[in-house]
């Protein structure tokens, strides 16, 4: 039976490294079935989407070949999040409803597109030479949200107009998105600061995120 030096089974920073690679596998599931069913609803644009959220999520396991270098479940979990509104009759139904309930599936997906410039941030400073400090990175999540709402208005557009279909209602609607997006990217920004900050030594060691956002000197 394998153990840690002094033979008392399984050291406790290897036992977490398990648990939180099984949570973030579980959690994980979410976002892929969720994407599968885009893909087999030929649901383009969350097609692409998914497509994306999944190859930052298995970057890391393929880049170390090592399955338990998964990124944390929450942060699985909103990425998710957007998609799971987007194919939820329940969230057709509150939007038929609610007034407000547009504008919540708007913040959702601004969160959901800062956590991918939060992850481009983290597996660029783990993989690459690149460095940021913290203010830096935060300006870089929220203009990498920005710019990602604007290719994705884009393609609304581009899909409008060639399907017939009615994403885009209006400009102010388009105005409405952008700026509910540009209010999570900003709050996001400053959360995941928070997040890094908070994080214990422990659990950063374990995940690979202990030399995130530090530059030194």
């Amino acid at each position: 039976m394998p153990g840690d030096a002094d033979g008392q089974g399984i050291s406790p920073r290897s036992k977490q490294r398990v648990i939180e690679a099984e949570l973030s596998w579980i959690s994980s599931l979410v976002l892929f079935f969720s994407t599968v069913y885009v893909v087999l609803k030929f649901d383009v644009l969350w097609m692409g989407f998914g497509i994306f959220a999944l190859s930052l999520y298995v970057l890391p396991i393929v880049t170390t070949r090592d399955p338990f270098k998964a990124i944390p479940w929450e942060i699985t979990i909103l990425l998710s999040s957007p998609m799971i509104l987007h194919i939820s009759e329940g969230s057709r139904m509150m939007s038929d409803q609610f007034a407000w309930w547009d504008d919540f599936t708007s913040l959702a997906f601004a969160f959901s597109l800062s956590t991918i410039g939060f992850l481009l941030t983290v597996e660029l400073e783990m993989y690459t030479s690149i460095r940021m400090n913290r203010p830096f990175s935060i300006f870089f999540v929220v203009m990498f949200t920005l710019s990602e709402s604007g290719f994705w208005m884009l393609a609304l557009y581009v899909g409008d107009s060639f399907f017939g279909t009615t994403n885009l209602l209006s400009n102010d609607d388009v105005m409405r998105e952008f700026s509910w997006i540009l209010i999570g990217g900003i709050l996001m920004g400053f959360l995941y600061a928070a997040y890094i900050r908070a994080m214990s030594e422990h659990r950063s060691r374990t995940l690979g995120f202990i030399n995130v956002w530090e530059v030194k000197g």
